[in-house]
């Protein structure tokens, strides 16, 4: 009987914009502009703002609904009050919208922002980027998401007081779609938004569909405000609504102590229980969010087969066992355990080894939460694992990538960085025409498909800086200062055994 493993679907990677997010004097950073790729990996020293920036990325896809052609969904009643009631005799921009609709009836038209009259494009904008919401928002998912009492305890510290700048722009086949501007400062955080004219609301290939319905709906008789709604809601809302999931370091300390910690979030839920401490200790909003999930968990049945496969995959190349999840009620908090491989004994993951425990939390989220489309933030994914593990890890997440999950990594391992190079050179076979000889589901990534970003240390005065890394079908993906310690350990190794030789031949030996 075949494994999930062994069934995995070869999916190819999601269309998705062009996103580029730009951070200055951004906590330890001074400034970063990074393209978001459908692999996007952020290396250098600690203490740079990798995960600074990580957690950026999740705070602003939180706020904003994700990077989506549009940025979050209509309110429908708002909209249409915002045009005013289009059943009455009398309604401003009424003649204008009837006649755009007659005009759309054409084959192969698309529908493009600056064909609304003026009274709706305005509506549109005001909804789908509200500065007061979006700096509400911002405010809020900052405080959350970075654990402060203030979005300005974010400005970087060295130097005068400095304010926060961030912008996040969304483009499509070289088109601007939308775009962000945002300051932080110890006034508070400002926002606005701009949507583009040229910003195609219903791609010319969908049309048909659309209009079709749009046609049903005038022919049974709907009223106008129907016929309305329908025809401009259907433009607007093409968009599925994806997620983001942040795993944070330290996850293997997590999942062995998750049912301690569970427990002492319950006994402090209560009056009683808060009252017992006079400070309220928090957690960020991304381990917040992280400790919820597993909380809740309960692996979702319609999610899709391909994630659930992949998982099997991981499980089965990496952790050699399976892990499991048994709740002494059908509703009680789950307890994850381990399954090593032949056999029918199940561990607990505070017994089993840090690996599995580290990668324990990958496998559920796929099995429970990730879908195409998502955004999987993980950090240091090669933690606790063996050299050997860490490139069959970099091996997994291309598995993401070509079913069409966009992943964004931290490291600091040269192990995983070499087997995406590995992985960009098979992109290239495919691009020239040959299938690497590889086993599994699909893992070649093309070159477009990845950016990794070096964040430099700069000193605390100044503050680190991110600039890419390019890919080298020579010496693949190789940072500069992974090659400063490489050749530091050689140098003191040649001189250490230089030293021991002149010592024996000096006829005494070494202590």
């Amino acid at each position: 009987m075949d494994t999930p493993a062994d069934r995995v679907t070869t999916d190819t990677p999601l269309t998705a914009p062009d996103v580029r997010i730009e951070a200055t004097n951004f906590g330890p950073i001074k400034h970063a502009a990074i393209d978001l790729r459908p692999l996007t990996v952020f290396v250098g020293p600690s203490n740079t703002g990798k995960t600074y920036f990580a957690v950026l990325i999740y705070a602003l896809y939180r706020v904003l609904g994700g990077f989506r052609r549009l940025p979050g969904p209509l309110q429908d009643e708002a909209l249409l009050h915002a045009l005013g009631d289009p059943t009455a005799e009398e309604v401003s921009g009424r003649k204008e919208l009837l006649d755009l609709l007659d005009k759309l009836d054409a084959d192969g038209a698309s529908y493009r922002l600056s064909d609304l009259p003026d009274k709706a494009r305005a509506a549109v904008r005001v909804l789908l980027l509200n500065t007061e919401t979006l700096q509400a928002g911002l405010d809020g998912e900052f405080r959350r998401c970075f654990d402060v009492e203030s979005a300005s305890e974010l400005v970087r510290l060295a130097g005068r007081p400095r304010e926060i700048g961030i912008s996040l722009a969304v483009r499509e086949k070289d088109r601007a779609l939308w775009s962000l501007g945002a300051a932080v400062s110890a006034a508070g955080v400002t926002a606005a938004g701009r949507l583009e004219d040229d910003l195609v609301l219903v791609p010319a290939g969908d049309t048909e569909s659309t209009f079709a319905r749009r046609r049903r709906i005038w022919n049974r008789g709907y009223s106008i405000k129907a016929y309305l709604e329908e025809v401009l809601f259907t433009a607007f809302q093409r968009d599925d609504a994806y997620d983001a999931y942040y795993l944070p370091a330290a996850r293997s300390g997590i999942m062995q102590s998750h049912r301690v910690i569970a427990s002492s979030l319950m006994a402090r839920s209560t009056r009683g229980g808060l009252e017992r401490f006079s400070e309220l200790l928090t957690f960020s909003g991304v381990m917040a969010d992280f400790m919820k999930r597993l909380i809740l968990y309960g692996e979702d049945k319609s999610n899709e087969r391909s994630m659930s496969e992949l998982a099997g995959r991981l499980e089965q190349e990496v952790l050699a066992g399976q892990v499991r999840i048994k709740r002494s009620t059908p509703v009680g908090y789950p307890e994850f355990v381990y399954r090593p491989q032949g056999t029918e004994q199940d561990v607990r993951l505070s017994r089993a080894s840090s690996m599995v425990s580290e990668l324990a939390p990958v496998v559920l989220f796929l099995r429970g939460a990730v879908g195409r489309g998502d955004t999987l933030l993980i950090e240091e994914p090669e933690a606790h694992l063996h050299p050997a593990a860490q490139t069959r890890m970099a091996v997994a997440l291309a598995r993401l990538v070509r079913a069409g999950v966009r992943v964004v990594v931290t490291t600091h391992s040269d192990w995983l960085l070499k087997e995406i190079g590995n992985l960009m050179r098979a992109g290239g076979l495919q691009e020239a025409g040959r299938s690497p000889d590889d086993d599994g589901p699909p893992s070649a990534l093309r070159r477009s498909e990845v950016g990794i970003w070096l964040f430099n240390e700069n000193g605390p005065a100044s503050g680190s800086t991110v600039k890419e890394i390019p890919f080298d079908s020579i010496e693949g993906v190789d940072p500069p200062d992974y090659e400063d310690v490489a050749e530091a350990l050689y140098n003191r190794s040649a001189d250490l055994q230089n030293q021991l030789e002149a010592a024996k031949g000096g006829g005494r030996e070494p202590e």
